[in-house]
């Protein structure tokens, strides 16, 4: 067919090496042989005597011969193609008569159809064949009317336009995923060619904002969701000397600070403002915890029955069908049966011993009733051991339980003995941590004990609450063999934190969220702006030498007149003023990049694996055909929903991380072409609080 590459050559196809050594023949003889056609080398090459070929004859005859039988096909009236049917489009017969009579070769085509062929008997075939049936024809007898060919066409005309409409429904599908494809390569290109991208960061925050607080805050659970979630997006920054608290920890501040006593604030003052926030901070993670672990137990206990249940209605069966089984033609083996009576009633590591086995056929009563036992007390051990192991892997501590402490007990004092061995876990935590020795009364008086200015600045009130919070304890590592300290949370504020909210209004919260987190953006942003200048200043990098598309806003900070002045002096010789402007443009600049590179990194992840979710969407939506609904409708609306959620997730995706990005060292600012050759400021997810103030040449062992 057309197109594959192939071309039809009367007289076959002549080698190119041949073609070669006849050129040079040719060439020797004093013609231009790369600019003659086939005909006029022939004719050239007739009347040349045979010893001019020299080394070539054989070649030239062969060429000699080509020419001969590319003229005899040619008499004989060239390419001729035969098909054997018509083609349900047009353009697919028509490729195929081109074959023949290419490029000015001589050639015909002929078509050959049977009344039995597809397109005939779908289209048209009824009609030919009653005028045979009313004009009494032999079927064998060849037909050749323009009756038939413009019946054909009608057909072919049908065909096309069928598959148009197909076609034309298809790209409805198309339509809907390309409108979607063609606003996010706008935001991409909006990301690629804006210069500031805060507004744009502002709003997504406000509207992640506007959604989540009223959700959250109508959980039955409480708002502690919602701090927890506050608590992960921007937890508390602390770098060098810079302080800034998250959500929680400043409605902790704020409490304090309103116990202050108007004549100010002891040390003794503050010890009990403390150490009864973390009591009550204490307290409310024990209702919160125990409130859970009740509720996990009434549900294990329905749990328990349902699973009893199935496993009963599968002895149920079995027992019924097993003395069929048993005297049918062929019988079962007993150990058989017994490997499938433990299948069926789910009890994985156990063995029936050789008396059990005998029951099936002596006793099966008996067998049943075994089972039944068997199955209620790996039920009741299971789930208690899961129970245990969720408590304890949500306090950090073991219960101690002793060994077959909970055996031979039903569900109810199960969960009763639990119960008093969770509180009794509390009680021992409490007296650890709040006792008279305790590690968080401790800890808190030495802290207190160290300076006499620990009294109103919210910096160090963030402190003192983020030590009486995180603790260390001592553990064995099985794998080095050796006893460490492992840091461990002692207190979690958010639970006491989400009692301060109180009844405050959903927008009053939303208002206040956004205000604290466009404050931590500020941050921040000194933060950027500090290290990058740091750099700039120890690899003596002027003002001139860094990015070019940065002077604009140096000159826009300090005017251009200044900043032609400084442009060229060392970061040091700047006045005080002078470098806090440059270090708050280096650091808004460097912000806006980590944004710019935030947005392109969700964009780009989260679309790739949305389009793999709308193709599986495009091939599963047929089957709401059978549900007589339209597929194009479903797939618009389920589409469109997901697009929506597509734009939720790549809002949560930047600001679940752009709060939590640090300078990991010391880099650079963007620095001309040409310049000292300095590398980028390191930005990693370092949690809050983790300051690397520097770090050592470690030596590689090779």
């Amino acid at each position: 067919m057309a197109g594959r590459g192939v071309d039809i050559k009367l007289g076959g196809e002549l080698d190119e090496e041949i073609l070669g050594d006849t050129n040079r023949v040719l060439e020797r003889a004093g013609y231009d042989a790369y600019n003659m056609t086939n005909l006029e080398r022939r004719d050239a090459l007739l009347r040349m005597k045979p010893e001019d070929f020299s080394i070539y004859e054989e070649q030239v005859r062969a060429f000699l011969q080509y020419m001969d039988e590319m003229e005899k096909v040619r008499e004989l009236g060239g390419l001729h193609v035969i098909g054997s049917e018509r083609h349900e489009a047009r353009r697919i017969d028509n490729q195929l008569r081109g074959r023949s009579a290419r490029q000015g070769d001589p050639g015909s085509s002929r078509f050959y159809l049977s009344l039995e062929d597809d397109l005939m008997r779908l289209f048209g075939g009824q009609q030919v064949t009653g005028l045979l049936e009313r004009l009494k024809i032999d079927e064998s007898i060849p037909i050749e009317s323009r009756l038939v060919g413009r019946l054909v066409e009608q057909s072919q005309e049908r065909v096309e336009g069928s598959n148009f409409d197909v076609r034309k429904h298809l790209l409805e599908y198309d339509d809907v995923l390309n409108a979607q494809r063609n606003r996010i390569y706008e935001q991409r290109d909006r990301v690629f060619t804006k210069e500031d991208l805060s507004e744009d960061i502002e709003e997504m925050l406000r509207v992640e904002l506007q959604q989540r607080i009223p959700q959250e805050l109508n959980n039955p659970e409480g708002p502690w969701r919602l701090l927890a979630y506050l608590e992960d997006i921007q937890p508390p920054i602390s770098w060098n000397d810079l302080r800034y608290p998250s959500f929680t920890m400043r409605l902790l501040i704020s409490e304090i600070e309103r116990r202050k006593p108007a004549e100010g604030a002891t040390a003794a003052h503050l010890r009990r403002v403390l150490l009864e926030l973390a009591e009550n901070a204490f307290a409310a993670e024990r209702e919160h915890v125990m409130k859970s672990f009740n509720e996990l137990l009434d549900k294990t206990a329905g749990t328990i029955e349902e699973q009893r249940k199935e496993r009963l209605d599968s002895l149920d069966a079995f027992f019924e069908t097993l003395e069929d089984r048993l005297e049918g033609e062929q019988p079962v083996r007993p150990q058989e049966l017994a490997e499938e009576l433990l299948t069926l009633a789910r009890l994985p590591g156990t063995r029936l011993s050789n008396e059990q086995v005998r029951w099936l056929t002596q006793d099966p009563q008996r067998l049943r009733e075994a089972i039944e036992a068997m199955i209620d007390t790996y039920l009741l051990n299971f789930n208690a051991s899961r129970m245990v192991a969720a408590l304890e892997r949500r306090v950090g501590e073991s219960l101690n339980l002793r060994p077959g402490q909970l055996n031979g007990m039903d569900w109810n004092e199960i969960a009763d003995t639990l119960e008093r061995e969770a509180e009794a876990l509390f009680d021992r935590i409490h007296e650890r941590l709040f006792g008279p020795a305790g590690q968080i009364t401790r800890d808190l008086d030495s802290a207190l004990e160290k300076t006499d200015d620990y009294l109103t600045e919210p910096d160090q009130l963030l402190d003192l609450l983020s030590m009486m919070a995180t603790g260390s304890r001592l553990v064995f590592d099985r794998k080095t063999h050796r006893q460490g300290l492992l840091q461990t949370t002692r207190l979690r504020w958010v639970y006491l934190a989400a009692q301060l909210l109180g009844e405050v209004s959903p927008q009053e919260i939303t208002r206040q969220v956004l205000e604290h987190l466009e404050g931590a953006g500020e941050v921040l942003q000194q933060i950027f702006g500090a290290v990058d200048a740091m750099v700039l200043q120890q690899n003596r990098v002027t003002l001139r030498q860094t990015d070019p598309r940065l002077h604009t806003y140096f000159k826009d900070a300090l005017g251009e007149e200044e900043f032609e002045q400084v442009a060229d002096l060392p970061l040091e010789s700047l006045s005080e003023e002078q470098r806090e402007i440059v270090e708050s443009v280096l650091g808004w600049w460097r912000q806006n990049e980590i944004y710019r590179q935030l947005l392109l990194s969700a964009i780009s992840e989260l679309w790739v694996d949305y389009l793999t979710r709308v193709e599986a969407l495009r091939v599963s939506i047929g089957l709401e055909a059978y549900a007589q609904r339209d597929p194009l409708v479903q797939y618009k609306a389920r589409a469109s929903e997901m697009f929506t959620t597509l734009l939720s997730e790549i809002r949560s995706a930047v600001i679940m991380r752009m709060f939590n990005l640090r300078p990991r060292q010391a880099g650079a600012a963007p620095a001309a072409e040409g310049a000292m050759a300095q590398p980028a400021p390191a930005v990693s997810n370092t949690p809050a609080g983790s300051n690397d103030r520097g770090t050592k040449k470690r030596r590689h062992r090779h």
